[in-house]
This record gives structure tokens, sequence and C-alpha cells, in this order.
């Protein structure tokens, strides 16, 4: 049986077929219940006997005399599985046929065997270029046709298997990842003192950015990259995101938030999977800052256009070992009115430019000096990007926060 979804978004049944509707499609399957259909197209009654002879016993076998009618025969549902298909006939032959198959998309992925008597080399290979799987010379020998028969019909079943896994695991991947990029959305980044820059490869980034205000008036910002990119290094997002801000409402300090994300991390997440964390904390008075740097790149502290102080990273990313001293790694600074902080993901630094150099640190610098002394636009980073790397495209997430004192 066979069902298919209408017009309305009903399914009914259909008698020797399944369809499966997706992506408006129908998208259609092997029925286990029906032989495998073989169509068998020669202008010669004896061989076309002779192979249904051969092949009676495990396939229904289609004949055709010639190519009009094999190519009707062809798009009479069920399509066939395999065709096998000889090559001088009357009127059409057989490589005009194949070709017909070929670009017909309802026919196009049956595998097409010749079986004839043009046994030059040039003929198979023309044969081959049409599209075709396998070449058989005449006289040809029975259990090789079977054979032959046998191990196509088999790899376009465990194609059609596999496209259907493909299409039902793209189709699993894009659910899950529309709830993570939801749950990780469900927090309003507060841009109060924020510009910022986020460009991620995928729709799930691996860099992550998040900035909240206790009801004291502290501000938390973190930036953080799970490793790689995609799917797997977004799913631990929404629980740093969720942490951030519950801790936040609770006055939590800086210090023990990070160690709680570290904890939570380090028991929940699988084996090769890490965090590389940036937490920002600034007093409700704002002339104050906390900052641990774990495994990212080294923030700055931007004064009258002049890079004043560098934080760089002093511990391993977030996850990998619960035996971390937080404290020791905590770096405290005095602010000034209009002091900019600015922090990044290595995806800027490591974006390699036309003869596979990096971007670095020197560039990058330079271009925030510049930008804290003239105040234009941070995207202005991703076409400084384009031109050095020659490419709109990109390897690894690009995230960059100006944070306004």
């Amino acid at each position: 049986m066979w069902l298919e979804q209408n017009h309305c978004g009903k399914v009914f049944a259909r008698q020797g077929k399944l369809v499966i509707r997706q992506d408006g499609k129908h998208t259609m399957f092997r029925d286990k219940g029906r032989r495998p259909i073989i169509l068998v197209v020669d202008d010669t009654p004896e061989n076309i006997d002779v192979l249904k002879g051969a092949l009676i016993d495990d396939y229904t076998v289609r004949p055709a005399p010639n190519g009009q009618i094999a190519l009707k025969a062809a798009m009479v549902p069920p399509h066939p599985d395999l065709v096998l298909l000889d090559i001088m006939m009357p009127g059409m032959d057989g490589y005009e046929v194949c070709n017909r198959l070929k670009q017909n998309k309802l026919t196009c992925d049956i595998p097409v065997i010749f079986v004839t008597a043009k046994a030059e080399e040039a003929d198979e290979i023309m044969g081959l270029k049409l599209g075709a799987v396998d070449y058989i010379t005449k006289p040809f020998s029975i259990p090789i046709v079977q054979a032959r028969i046998k191990t196509h019909l088999e790899l376009r079943f465990a194609t059609r298997t596999l496209k259907k896994n493909n299409q039902n695991l793209l189709y699993e991947r894009e659910l899950i990842e529309n709830i993570i990029t939801k749950m990780r959305g469900a927090d309003v980044l507060d841009e109060r003192y924020l510009r910022h820059i986020i460009a991620p490869v995928e729709q799930t980034a691996g860099d992550m950015l998040l900035s909240t205000f206790t009801p004291e008036g502290r501000q938390l910002v973190l930036l953080g990259d799970f490793t790689g990119h995609g799917l797997p290094a977004a799913i631990g997002g929404p629980l740093v995101t969720y942490i951030l801000h519950e801790q936040a409402r609770m006055e939590s300090p800086g210090l023990a938030i990070l160690e709680q994300i570290n904890s939570q991390l380090f028991s929940r997440l699988p084996t090769g999977l890490f965090f590389a964390a940036l937490l920002l904390e600034i007093s409700a008075q704002r002339h104050q800052a906390k900052i641990w740097n774990a495994a990212i790149p080294e923030a700055l502290l931007l004064r009258q256009g002049q890079i004043v102080n560098r934080f760089p990273s002093m511990l391993p990313p977030l996850g990998v070992t619960m035996s971390l001293d937080m404290g020791e790694a905590q770096a405290t600074l005095d602010l000034e009115k209009d002091d900019r902080l600015y922090l990044y993901s290595d995806g800027i630094t490591e974006a390699r430019g036309l003869h596979n150099d990096m971007f670095g640190v020197e560039r990058l610098e330079k271009f925030l000096t510049d930008l804290a002394a003239s105040g234009a636009p941070l995207e202005n980073l991703l076409k400084r990007l384009e031109a050095y790397t020659g490419s709109d495209t990109q390897d690894d997430d690009i995230t960059l926060v100006e944070v306004r004192i």
C-alpha cells in the first residue's frame, strides 16, 4: 500500500506504492511487498524471451520491443527499478532512449544496463557517458546478467534508503537548530553600553554573547566560544544563558557565576566539547571591573584611543576540569569615563588572507585604535576582513564587542 498526502494535507491510501510528503514534493520508495520491476528493451523477441525466462522468478518483467514503447513503459507507475536496454534498434536507438530517460526527472535515477552486440570500446564509453551503470555485450551469460542486476538493484535501494535517512536527519537537525536558536534568544541581549557584531558560520553559532544587569546595577558581559561551530557547538548555549541570567537575578558575584558555569558544563557536556569564555563584571558605579579569561583572545582596554591594558587568558576552557582556581585568575581594573573595552573571538585574528597568512592581532589592534578614535561602525571590520581574505565567506564565527564606560 502507498500513503499519499493531498493538497489539503490529508493522508490517504493508494495501492501499490508509498509516497512521503516532504518539502511540498512526493518522494517514492520501494514497497517491500512489491517485486522489483525490470524493463527489458530489445527489438529481437527471442532476446526478450531469454531474459524474461531468466528473470521472471525474482522480478516483474516489462517487455518493450522498441525505444518509443520503452519510454512509455518507463512512465507507467510504479516506475521500473532497472532497465536492460539494447542499442541497435530501428527508429530510436538505445543511446537516445537512455538520454531521454536521464533527462526526465521521473526516470533519471533508474539504473540502465546496456545489453548489446556493439562490443567496441568507444560504444561502451558512449553508453557510460550517457549515464548507464553497466555495459554487457552479446552473446551474454545469464548468470552474469543476473548478478549485475542484483548488484545494481541493491545499490539503487541502498541509495534510496540513504537519501531518505539523510532527509530525515536534515529535518531533525533543522528542528533542533530552531529549538536551540529560540532557547538562546529567549533572553534579550541588554545592549546598554554595548556595540557588537556577530557573524556566525552557521545558524547555530559556536560563539555566543550575553549581557545583563543585576538588580543592583552591575553589568555582566560574557563572550563564549564552544569548540567548533554548528549544532554540537551550540548545544550548551541555552544552559550557559540560563545560568548567567538566573545567577545575575540572584545578585551572585561574577566569580560564583563562572564557577557554576564550569561545574555544570563539566558534568553535562560530552568529552571533547568545551567552552572558551571571558566574563566581564562592571560595578554599578562603572568605575571598576573584574575580568576572567578562559581561553579567549586577550581583552583590550583603550583609553583616549590608546591600548593601556591587556587581559590575556589565565584559565583553560570551561567544562574540561573541575580543578580551576578562578580566584587567582581574576584581573581587577580601574575604569575612567569614556574608556572602551574590546572583547573578540579568534575567528577574527585567524582569518586567512590570499597568501594563507592570518589577519592577526596587530591588524586588529590597529583597526580598534582607529575605531575608538573615530567612533566608526563596528561593521567596518567585516569589510576589512573581506578585503583581506578576498572572500565574503568565513571559516569560523566572528564576534567583536565594544563595552563603553
